[in-house]
Formats: C-alpha cells, sequence, structure tokens
C-alpha cells in the first residue's frame, strides 16, 4: 500500500476516568477566552456502525509478495494472487551463436505462512504461473484493478506444482518463454523499459480449497527475491574458437513493485443494519464501517436532546469504542492487533482512492485502537473528527469523513526514535466485533464543555 507522509498511521492509545483526563490543549485552541472556567461533561453516543467492503485496497507493494487462498464457513472463499513484472538482473546479455534452451524455473524463498488453524500449515495448494498481458503502472494499483483478461490463462507451468508450506518454491515452466527471450534484440535486452514493455511479467496464483472444506493458508515471499533462471547452451562469439558454454541467465520478478490481488466471496454479508455481530476481516474485506451522514446525524439528534443544538461545545476528548467477545476456542489470533479509523479520499495525482488515517493519529498519548484483551475492546481517540462533526454544518461534511476500520501495523524507528502506523494489507484476519443490537455495543464517548455565549 502507497500512503503519503502524513500518511503515517500512527497511534496511541487510553481512556481514562473524567478525574484522570489526558487532554489534547491544543484542540480547541482560541475558542475559549482565558478568564473562563468550563465544567466539564460526558456522554455516550450509539455509534452508527454499518458492515461494507474496504475494496479497493491499493496493494501495490515494495516489500512482500502475497499467494494463497483460505476459506471459512462464516465468510466464504478469500484467495490471494500476486502480479510482478520480468526484467533481466543485469545489461549487455550476449547469447552469442545457436543458443538453446536446455530448462527455465522459478524460484523463490517462502518467508512466511499464515493460517487460520495450526493444522493446515502442511496442506497441498496447487501453484501456477501465468504470462500477463500488462506491465503494472499507476492503472494496476488496486487488488482489483487485475482481472481474468489480464493474463493468460493457460499456465506457464511445465507440470502441476503442489506446494505443501515449505521454505522455498521450484517451478519448471515451459520453454516458450525462454525460447522468446533468448530471441529478444540486444536493445531490448540493454533496456529494462523496453523488456518490460515486451515481456510484461507473471502472476503467481493458488488453487482454492474444495468445496465444502475449510481452511487453506496464505504465503509470503519477500519482494524480488523470486527469480526466473535460465539454462542456455551456446557458442560465445567474443572471440575465436571458443567452445560452446552452459550459462544460467537469471531474470528478477520484480520491476519496481508487485501488485497483490485479493479476492472475496463476503460481499454478501455487506449490511447497513448490523445485528449483534459484526464480521471483520483483513485486507479489503469486510468490516465496521460509518459514513458521514449518519455519524453527523447521530451527533445533532444527541446535541438537540441535551439542548445544545444552538450551543458551542468543545470537545476534550472523543474516543470510539468496539467491543469485541473472547471467542469460546479463546483464540484470538484471528483479531488484528491494532484498528485505526481511516478516511478514503480520491488522490487526483495518480486517479486512485486511498485510505488515510484521522488527523489524531499523530497525537502523543492518544489511544491508537490497539486491542484491550482485558476489558474486550478496541479503543481510539479522535476528538479532532468529533470536534469537526460538532461544530459544522451539514452542507461542510461529505464522503471524505466517512469512517473505516482498517487494521494497522507498526514500525518503530529507532534512530529517529518515532514509530509509524500503516494499513496491515498482508494479513487476514477474520474475527467478529460486537454489533449495535450487542449489550455492550459500539459507542463514542465523548468528555467535552459548553462555552457561556
Amino acid at each position: 500500500m502507497q500512503f503519503k507522509h502524513t500518511i503515517v498511521f500512527a497511534f496511541v492509545a487510553i481512556f481514562m476516568a473524567v478525574s484522570c483526563i489526558t487532554v489534547d490543549k491544543t484542540l480547541g485552541e482560541g475558542m475559549v477566552p482565558e478568564n473562563q472556567d468550563l465544567p466539564i461533561h460526558s456522554a455516550e453516543i450509539d455509534l452508527p456502525v454499518q458492515v461494507k467492503s474496504s475494496s479497493p485496497v491499493q496493494t501495490i507493494s515494495a516489500g512482500e509478495s502475497i499467494f494463497g487462498a483460505i476459506r471459512t464457513e462464516e465468510f466464504g472463499l478469500v484467495q490471494f494472487s500476486t502480479m510482478a513484472d520480468i526484467s533481466p538482473n543485469m545489461s549487455r546479455w550476449d547469447f552469442g551463436k545457436d543458443p538453446v534452451l536446455k530448462e527455465i524455473y522459478f524460484m523463490a524463498p517462502i518467508t512466511s505462512t499464515y493460517t487460520i488453524e495450526d493444522d493446515q500449515k502442511g496442506i497441498p495448494q496447487i501453484l501456477t504461473l501465468h504470462r500477463t498481458k500488462k506491465r503494472i503502472d499507476t492503472t494496476t494499483v488496486f487488488n482489483n484493478s487485475i482481472t481474468a483478461a489480464d493474463y493468460d490463462p493457460e499456465p506457464l507451468n511445465e507440470s502441476e506444482y503442489l506446494y505443501f508450506g515449505g521454505d522455498s518454491l521450484r517451478i519448471y515452466l515451459r520453454k516458450s518463454l525462454g525460447e522468446e527471450i533468448l530471441a529478444s534484440s540486444q536493445a531490448e535486452r540493454d533496456s529494462l523499459n523496453l523488456f518490460v514493455e515486451k515481456f510484461k511479467g507473471m502472476i503467481l496464483k493458488c488453487s482454492a480449497p474444495e468445496e465444502g472444506i475449510y481452511g487453506g493458508r496464505e504465503n509470503f515471499l519477500s519482494y524480488g527475491s523470486g527469480a526466473i533462471y535460465m539454462r542456455v547452451d551456446y557458442q560465445p562469439t567474443w572471440a575465436e574458437g571458443l567452445a560452446r558454454k552452459d550459462t544460467i541467465f537469471t531474470l528478477s520478478w520484480g520491476y519496481n513493485y508487485c501488485v497483490n490481488i485479493s479476492e472475496y466471496e463476503s460481499a454478501s454479508l455487506e449490511t447497513t443494519e448490523p445485528g449483534e455481530t459484526i464480521p471483520y476481516e483483513g485486507i479489503a474485506g469486510v468490516k465496521p464501517f460509518i459514513s458521514h451522514t449518519d455519524m453527523k446525524n447521530a451527533i445533532d439528534n444527541w446535541k438537540s436532546e441535551m439542548g445544545l443544538a444552538d450551543k458551542t461545545v468543545i470537545v476534550a476528548k472523543g474516543e470510539l469504542i468496539f467491543p469485541f467477545e473472547i471467542p469460546e476456542d479463546m483464540d484470538m489470533t484471528k483479531y488484528p492487533s491494532s484498528i485505526y479509523p481511516c478516511n478514503r479520499e480520491l488522490d487526483t495525482a495518480y486517479n486512485a482512492l486511498f485510505y488515510y488515517p484521522l488527523e489524531d493519529v499523530n497525537v502523543t498519548g492518544y489511544s491508537v485502537g490497539a486491542i484491550d484483551r482485558s476489558l474486550c475492546r478496541y479503543a481510539m481517540d479522535v476528538p479532532s473528527y468529533v470536534q469537526d462533526m460538532i461544530s459544522k454544518e451539514k452542507s461542510e461534511i461529505d464522503e471524505t469523513y466517512d469512517l473505516w476500520l482498517m487494521p494497522t501495523a507498526s514500525q518503530t524507528d529507532s534512530y529517529y526514535n518515532t514509530t509509524t502506523y500503516s494499513l496491515d494489507c498482508s494479513t487476514y484476519f477474520n474475527g467478529k466485533i460486537n454489533g449495535p443490537a450487542a449489550e455492550r455495543r459500539p459507542k463514542l464517548r465523548l468528555v467535552y464543555s459548553v462555552l457561556d455565549e
């Protein structure tokens, strides 16, 4: 996933009682006269949560390639595949005279795997590689931007390849690809751009578990670690009387970046009126969603009920609370370690939709949506967002105020002593969060003051 640099999805977390409140002293700055002491109030508002797929998630990556398939009884099938362009690993390849391709194969080390159940770690999966008909560019940044029309349906595999979750792949390919490369011009081999434009790349796909069989595995390899090896026998021509050579030529699977693609069957779970539970999937699956219209109406209704419609309300703390129940098997590995509300906006430079964290993400001392297993909840501070919802007119609130509860991952820079958060666009979570009909339902908790006019 690509982000702009505010795109640090960084957060921090704590909700405390009114007697022990962490206050962002810049929030509401300039709104309160210095000679006024304001009483503090608290309130809870039910969150108008829906269930919605977060597709398309932008999953262009220069870090990790993902492939695999998992089927669950509740969410159905999700399939992962990964696409990357191919290019020579060095320039000035010279195939000499009468080159003969002896063999061609794809190799890659597997960095890790993920399964819903431990007994799925060694299950067989059929892997196939396919030639792509387009190269990766800014039009292919989304996980649903690649369709079946963009790659050859016939696999490049020389034979069926079964993968059992081991530490590496070695897939022998049909010779047609290598022979086409041997026939390339010297100019194409010396220009990465010309080479990629002609040969495009490959997509790695995985078979689905048989219908009615639940489980599966997600597999990861470091971007750029996969390569195609061509063993070629040829007559060198750079000197007289040289014997034929048997040499390996290597192509990198990964030119600039890859695109990770995920396909879901869970769209049928989308609803504007969830019940006691809300399904939560990772990456582009279904998850909690709050529309700007519903949130604005909920807050305006609360203001009206409290007689605050014409008052200036100053938010000291605004916290989203999403409770959950510990599953019967006590397995919390299916739940994200952290979630945080994001906006989704159109980036005109890329003509693509990006997810951004709310601006409160960078404020030290704020809740960051880390999972709290003792209180069985996710909590996240978003007072600036709530202040906008309280202060602005409906005409000023548009779809950029929609909230998507996205899974996040953190990274700490020890040199600068900073922690940044980004969307976790690799791990397939499939937990449950309490819905609006549950006793412990999603809430907005407010600590606020009312300015005397």
